[in-house]
């Protein structure tokens, strides 16, 4: 009770000012201790259920899109049956790129091409179990063997992508004809 006998001490004017006082600061006090924490906690379930609301959205997106994924898969897993005849094995990269290096080489001389050099290069793996071989070749021939090599390329049974390719003219070479350097760097693929 030393309140009240405090309240009683004070002048009229001073009581007055007091509540005046309390009237203001009670809110302030009340929107500072609850309001604002009551409007932050209900900002952020907002933000909450927003976030949970678009993930359910997209779920349903994923699920009705589920046809269409499986045939995707479908043509993707089909596409890499036909491939994988077209690539070498990868269980050695070694063995891997050595054939294919070979394969190159074996094209090349049955096209009638004189091989000077095939460098292979070291092994890039591309796409999870994707390995990719580069060979570096030279060799020389007349115009008819470089098409014919490139054919002979084109055809293999492995795929075989010609990336870079120099043809430059050395000179006469037979009669009839001119002799050309080759140069290509030609990429394989194991998995």
């Amino acid at each position: 009770m030393p309140i009240v006998k405090a309240n009683r001490a004070l002048a009229s004017r001073d009581r007055r000012a007091l509540r005046l006082g309390m009237l203001v600061a009670v809110p302030v006090v009340a929107h500072a201790l609850v309001v604002r924490p009551y409007l932050a906690a209900v900002r952020q379930s907002r933000e909450k259920i927003l976030d949970q609301r678009n993930l359910l959205e997209r779920e349903e997106r994923l699920a009705a899109a589920l046809p269409a994924i499986r045939s995707q898969f479908e043509r993707a897993a089909a596409a890499t049956r036909l491939v994988r005849p077209r690539t070498y094995v990868a269980s050695d990269s070694v063995l891997a790129a050595a054939a294919f290096g070979r394969d190159v080489t074996e094209a090349l001389t049955e096209a009638g091409l004189a091989v000077q050099r095939v460098e292979i290069r070291d092994s890039v793996a591309r796409f999870g179990s994707l390995q990719e071989f580069a060979v570096d070749v030279r060799a020389q021939g007349d115009f008819d063997a470089i098409l014919n090599a490139l054919a002979r390329l084109e055809g293999h049974a492995r795929l075989i992508h010609v990336s870079r390719l120099a043809i430059e003219r050395l000179g006469d070479g037979a009669p009839g004809g001119q002799t050309l350097s080759f140069t290509a760097l030609m990429r394989g693929y194991a998995q």
